[in-house]
């Protein structure tokens, strides 16, 4: 195991070295007390584990480990300080360990340990995890749910609903990183700062643990006071997506499109940090299927028309426009049982739910419809 040990001080340099020296299979490539030369020699050679101080005079031992973190081989961190109130910040950028000074044999033996375990748990997967087993599926229509290596895997047990929503609000963001200030209002809105910072950190620190077990070290990540979410994740919302931007899709294509909506965008979950692209997506979604039946539609059945104008209807009960669409598509189509089914309905649902009845203009055009039979 080759480890790299970074303090401003050259006296703890040499106690901890004479220790490390003590313990079997660990190699020092080096000591550093200006932590850019110790990131130079890592960024060239690579190392394990890097044993750092919390605060070195100029530069921070938080912010020299975020920039270990996004590292492409980024190596385990284990803070090594004399202030023991930094252990949530230390959990923040994923440190494996923390330990304060004065630092005994045994407890520095123990974070070897860790570091072996670690090392051999990535060593484990890598070589048994393959392109598709490690392909995270999100499933955003309807409830949310995650899935992970296999088809036929169980979803994601989140440990608390706040890790829940996280990861979805990061996920959310399309990759984008977030400063952690905006997370902290539209997640923890009602929190004085000092509380809302607490929880968020705990969150991180849970939401971390759940990516491991997905078999990802670096899938959560964090510089500059921003998280990202850095998982080869795929999902519904993404499939729809790219097929709406299809300027006239095909049938094949609109029944894909119809197949994918099981429900509104995380139609179970209330966060109100979604409600405007829960709505922008269901309107885009709504305006493609009736395109698709004014084009489409005519004299004889078509069943993905049909099932176009059926959808809209069920999505959006009240709307005149889908309710005339659908009464007509059935009256052309000589499926008078049908046409009269969705009037009643229609007539029904506006008196229980507004206590009116349909417009003149639907009245007429059904009496119309069925003075023709």
């Amino acid at each position: 195991m080759k480890v790299l040990l970074v303090d401003d001080e050259e006296i703890a340099l040499e106690v901890l070295e004479r220790m490390l020296c003590q313990i079997d299979n660990v190699e020092i490539l080096g000591k550093y007390t200006d932590p850019e030369k110790a990131l130079v020699r890592l960024k060239t050679e690579g190392a394990d584990a890097v044993f750092l101080d919390f605060e070195m005079g100029g530069r921070h031992g938080l912010q020299f480990a975020q920039e270990l973190l996004n590292m492409d081989a980024s190596p385990e961190v284990i803070f090594v300080t004399a202030y023991s109130q930094y252990a949530v910040d230390a959990f923040e950028v994923d440190a494996l360990d923390y330990l304060v000074k004065p630092v005994t044999l045994t407890r520095l033996m123990k974070a070897v340990q860790k570091i072996e375990e670690r090392q051999s748990l990535k060593r484990i997967r890598k070589s048994h995890l393959t392109v598709n087993e490690v392909n995270i599926r999100v499933h955003s229509l309807g409830a949310f749910q995650v899935f992970a290596g296999e088809e036929e895997a169980m979803p994601v047990r989140w440990r608390t609903k706040k890790v829940k929503e996280m990861f979805c609000y990061l996920w959310m963001n399309r990759e984008q990183p977030v400063n952690k200030y905006r997370i902290l209002e539209e997640l923890w809105p009602e929190a004085a700062l000092d509380k809302g910072t607490a929880l968020l950190h705990t969150t991180v620190y849970q939401l971390r643990k759940v990516i491991k077990e997905l078999h990802f070290e670096d899938g959560l990540q964090y510089l500059n006071d921003q998280y990202v979410l850095a998982l080869p994740i795929k999902s519904d919302l993404e499939e729809l997506e790219g097929l709406l931007k299809e300027p006239a899709p095909s049938p094949d294509q609109m029944k894909r499109i119809l197949l994918l909506y099981e429900g509104d965008l995380l139609e179970l979950d209330e966060y109100n940090w979604c409600i405007y692209e829960r709505q922008s997506l269901k309107n885009t979604y709504l305006k493609c299927l009736q395109r698709y039946a004014e084009k489409n539609g005519g004299k004889t059945q078509n069943e993905v028309v049909e099932n176009c104008l059926q959808k809209m209807f069920k999505m959006d009960t009240y709307n005149e426009i889908y309710t005339i669409m659908l009464i007509n598509y059935y009256a052309e189509t000589g499926n008078t049982k049908e046409m009269v089914e969705v009037y009643k309905y229609y007539s029904k649902i506006l008196w229980e739910d507004l206590g009116i009845a349909p417009s003149r203009k639907v009245i007429e055009l059904y009496r119309k419809h069925i003075k023709n039979e």
